[in-house]
């Protein structure tokens, strides 16, 4: 029994594999070199000792200033937040397997794709809009 996979579903398929196959790269390759202590922004001894302390307080414990919303994204060089960026990667695979699709869709299911487009950014940018700390 032969089942027919339109087109669309098939690079739906291909941007998430590849996508979730880079992000999950990028998070091995930089948690390995964060447990091997190769350059972490936040000593690995000291996420132990403080985990229980609120986001600002974690942050001003631990590297000695605030960091707000996703500003830990400015110290990208270190692999710890490396593998923050990757799982914010993987996040957005699923925004970007929807745009891949966009053109082919018509109607009404054009309109909910962007619905929920907008609605994936949204959450993505939330605590940018909102002014939010990671608390």
């Amino acid at each position: 029994m032969n089942v027919e996979v339109g087109e669309e579903c098939i690079r739906f398929a291909k941007v998430i594999r590849y996508f979730t196959l880079a992000g999950l790269i990028l998070l091995v390759v930089s948690s390995a070199m964060y447990l091997l202590d190769i350059d972490p922004f936040v000593e690995p001894d000291r996420v132990v000792e403080t985990w229980h302390l609120p986001a600002s307080e974690f942050w001003k414990v631990n590297v000695g200033k605030e960091i707000e919303s996703y500003s830990e994204f400015l110290y990208i060089a270190h692999p710890d937040n490396v593998a923050v960026f990757s799982l914010f990667f993987l996040a957005l695979a699923p925004v970007f397997a929807l745009l891949s699709i966009l053109p082919k869709m018509k109607g009404i299911y054009r309109i909910l794709t962007i619905l929920v487009v907008a609605e994936l950014l949204f959450g993505a940018v939330r605590p940018l809009i909102l002014g939010a700390i990671g608390e």
